[in-house]
């Protein structure tokens, strides 16, 4: 900037020193405005090299087509008011034609940002091939009694029906879905999807837009990453403040309703990397539980009635004790709501019990309070 002044400083002294400052003052004009459109030219350019890694068919693309879903665009299409299903897959490898998938999670929330209901569930990949441990954390024994992707496919497609899709790098997503429901012999028209991948590209400026960068950069922490659920969980924190900073989305394609053959609802939930935290160990493990299971029978309710009362019998549960009751709960499918029923069944239990001959001692309210605080969550 200085050095600029300077010359222009030059030149109109020898400008008027010669009568041809309004010439000299053209000249400089002009050389500024060149020197602008390449500046603008090289940021273009550097801006475009940035993202280079990101282009093809790996990658969501403005209005593109995939397997199963039809992308947002900026520019092209209509916009569409629905509820959002975010969706995320754990699977035992990354080509769609040799793996499999091994847990799914959906997460519906409302146009507002509102949470509609959520699901989860370990899938059998029909083999005990169950891909990196280390990054998922599901081990062969966990898919065991699992159900198959044509079990949990009309619950996912109840979900998928009417909404719009949401992924982080969507494309994965995309191309094992597609793959799955060839599988089954079930073709699926374009669903509309944000991949929150391209969306955060379209709106901040950062190093890579993985998931972890990308919460990091608008302070959302992370956790429960790299389980199904732990990251529907936080995309559904993640979207609408993206969609707060992007224009308005459009889509070349409308929601779809999909007609499919209902059946009983089988799920395998988990709890993984359970600690006690601030809460305590069952108030964490209701929280690593999805919402919703499947409903309660009762076999599972003594199962897990009769391993609780064994564990409360010294007025504490252990993380040991907690990680035992999640797998129950787990190999039953139940999600939250459901243990939460039990839990609330069993201390009515003991109420009564306590209060059988008429009143309730001391003691046996003491007792009742332990027991609340150790269930509470």
């Amino acid at each position: 900037m200085k050095k600029s002044l300077i010359i222009l400083v030059n030149l109109l002294l020898i400008g008027v020193t010669s009568g041809l400052w309004v010439l000299v003052l053209i000249f400089y004009l002009i050389w500024k405005s060149t020197e602008k459109r390449k500046n603008q030219q090289m940021s273009t350019s550097s801006s475009a090299k940035s993202f280079t890694k990101f282009q093809g068919s790996k990658f969501a693309q403005d209005s593109a087509k995939g397997a199963v879903f039809e992308y947002a665009s900026l520019i092209n299409g209509d916009l569409i008011e629905a509820p959002f299903a975010i969706i995320d897959l754990e699977t035992n490898g990354l080509d769609k034609n040799k793996h499999r998938v091994i847990e799914i999670a959906v997460k519906r929330i409302s146009p507002t940002g509102d949470p509609i209901d959520e699901i989860a569930t370990l899938i059998d990949p029909e083999s005990l091939d169950i891909g990196p441990t280390f990054i998922h954390h599901i081990k062969a024994e966990d898919v065991i009694g699992a159900p198959k992707f044509i079990d949990f496919a009309p619950s996912l497609l109840a979900r998928l029906s009417g909404s719009i899709a949401v992924a982080h790098h969507a494309a994965f997503e995309d191309g094992f879905l597609g793959t799955e429901f060839a599988r089954i012999g079930k073709g699926l028209n374009a669903i509309p999807c944000i991949d929150t991948l391209w969306l955060a590209r379209q709106v901040i400026d950062l190093p890579n837009y993985k998931l972890a960068t990308v919460l990091d950069w608008f302070g959302i922490p992370e956790q429960d990453s790299h389980t199904a659920l732990g990251d529907v969980r936080l995309l559904a924190k993640l979207l609408p403040v993206l969609l707060d900073k992007s224009k308005p989305l459009r889509f070349n394609t409308s929601v779809k309703t999909f007609t499919f053959e209902p059946t009983d609802l089988k799920l395998k939930t988990r709890v993984s990397n359970l600690k006690k935290g601030d809460q305590g160990w069952m108030a964490n493990m209701l929280r690593k539980l999805p919402e919703s299971g499947q409903g309660l029978t009762d076999e599972i309710t003594t199962r897990y009635t009769e391993l609780l009362s064994q564990y409360l019998s010294d007025g504490k549960i252990t993380g040991e004790e907690a990680k035992q009751l999640s797998k129950v709960a787990g190999s039953g499918g139940l999600g939250a709501s459901q243990v939460r029923r039990i839990h609330e069944n069993y201390i009515l239990g003991i109420e009564k019990l306590a209060l059988s001959d008429g009143q309730m001692t001391p003691t046996e309210q003491k007792q009742l309070e332990t027991i609340k605080a150790q269930l509470k969550g």
